[in-house]
């Protein structure tokens, strides 16, 4: 009798513990958080003088994402999720684009773009668009927003949240 017990409860907590980072077709939800990031790569491109763009720069940030949200299984694995943003900008317009990716500590990835403006000396707002990712966020789509705030020069704060939905 014991046996068949502990067979029991293994197959219903391997079961559970499959569905936790498991997508649902169609299923919806809205994910909020925010980040710490830290500048780990920075380049400007100085225009010839009298240009009126004055310079392009790009560069990397990286840091963590958490999760302030949503009771679904996909936002809750984002917790603690590794944050690399790639951007591109113009001093010229403030504004420019990124690429974000987005690794859970399963090693899941979710992929996304943004297009970003300037909003203050140091920070800027944008849309944020989800791509798609690998296991769980494979063919997810979903829009929402950010803003970033520059803490010090090398530290950025980063308020993010999109709606999403499965295929």
């Amino acid at each position: 009798m014991k046996a068949g017990l502990i067979i029991c409860t293994c197959a219903l907590v391997t079961t559970g513990a499959a569905t936790i980072g498991s997508a649902i077709a169609g299923e919806r939800g809205k994910f909020v958080g925010t980040s710490a990031l830290l500048v780990s790569k920075y380049n400007e491109y100085k225009a010839s003088e009298g240009h009126p763009y004055k310079a392009a720069q790009s560069g990397e940030f990286e840091g963590l994402l958490f999760h302030l949200g949503s009771g679904k299984a996909l936002d809750k694995m984002l917790d603690r999720a590794h944050y690399i943003v790639q951007w591109v900008g113009d001093a010229g317009t403030g504004s420019g684009y990124c690429m974000k990716t987005f690794t859970t500590s399963e090693g899941h990835k979710l992929f996304a773009r943004c297009d970003w403006k300037s909003s203050t000396e140091k920070g800027s707002a944008g849309v944020v668009t989800l791509l798609g990712g690998t296991g769980p966020f494979n063919g997810i789509k979903g829009k929402g927003k950010f803003n970033v705030v520059g803490v010090t020069d090398k530290v950025f704060w980063d308020d993010i949240e999109w709606e999403w939905e499965t295929p």
